[in-house]
């Protein structure tokens, strides 16, 4: 018996149902590990989005100022929509991938679901026709 394995004594008796519980609480957490992860980068992915957002936002002053024909403040603000356009296409591919990530249904027992073996059903074989021939 490893070290691991082996029981605490000053556990004593409880030592077994408690390493038997956190070992299921463990294995139950592995399983939303997926999800968990999902969650996570969709959170990043959000606050990516709003940050990129925001910063655009807060050039537009200063764009804007070196701006010295209604030309240019056109091609600014073509640029700018251009922009969010760009980042909320891409945004929307990234939230769906995080998303998809998070649907992942876990394994709540760490057992893989079960794989049945389906044959064909039978099918009857033709009654032979009266024109052929029998060797014999």
């Amino acid at each position: 018996m490893s070290g691991s394995e082996r029981l605490d004594s000053k556990a004593g008796p409880l030592g077994n149902p408690s390493q038997a519980y956190f070992g299921g609480l463990d294995m139950m957490v592995k399983g939303y590990e997926p999800t968990l992860k999902g969650v996570g980068r969709w959170n990043l992915e959000v606050l990516g989005l709003m940050a990129r957002r925001a910063q655009a936002w807060l050039e537009i002053p200063s764009r804007l100022s070196q701006c010295k024909t209604p030309a240019d403040l056109f091609k600014e603000q073509t640029k700018f929509w251009q922009a969010a356009a760009a980042d909320y296409s891409e945004g929307s591919q990234r939230l769906t991938a995080a998303w998809s990530a998070c649907a992942v249904m876990p394994k709540l027992n760490g057992t893989q679901p079960r794989d049945y073996i389906t044959f064909p059903e039978p099918q009857e074989t033709p009654a032979p026709s009266k024109r052929e021939r029998k060797a014999a």
